[in-house]
């Protein structure tokens, strides 16, 4: 079982962005990250999940955690819904992120995932790490460091 937990962040929402990933596998720990100069909060919690299964082997069970409920509802049920009713929310408008979206759906269909959220600044130390690593990686960006355009 891969244990993952995610976060994102932005400066200014839209602004400066950033994301982060703590993958847990037995006795391992991998901390992921990185940077988006111009974004939102949503688009950094997307990115950071698909980072994250991005970087495990196809077929693992997993339990991703979030304090997202973009993310979590997203995969839970909401994202089946968009693409049947051609990518458009309720209101007949398009969704945001489509293309990460569709990203994220595939690769859940390589894995076992069950999407888990977590009421975020709780105390959890794990899920506090992804939050910092995000935190982080938004001020870099912000101050104009090196970091993915």
């Amino acid at each position: 079982m891969f244990y993952i937990y995610t976060d994102g962040s932005a400066i200014g929402n839209p602004g400066p962005g950033g994301w982060g990933a703590v993958i847990l596998h037995g006795k391992k720990r991998t901390e992921l990250s990185g940077a988006n100069r111009w974004t939102t909060i949503s688009e950094m919690e997307v990115i950071a999940a698909v980072e994250a299964l991005r970087s495990i082997p196809s077929g693992q069970q997993v339990r991703l955690h979030s304090d997202s409920r973009y993310l979590i509802d997203g995969m839970s049920y909401l994202a089946q819904r968009w693409r049947r009713y051609g990518w458009k929310n309720s209101r007949g408008a398009p969704i945001q992120h489509q293309a990460l979206w569709v990203e994220l759906m595939s690769l859940n269909s390589l894995h076992k995932v069950e999407w888990r959220w977590l009421q975020g600044h709780r105390g959890h130390w794990i899920q506090g790490r992804a939050d910092q690593l995000a935190y982080l990686e938004a001020r870099a960006a912000l101050d104009g460091e090196s970091v993915a355009a």
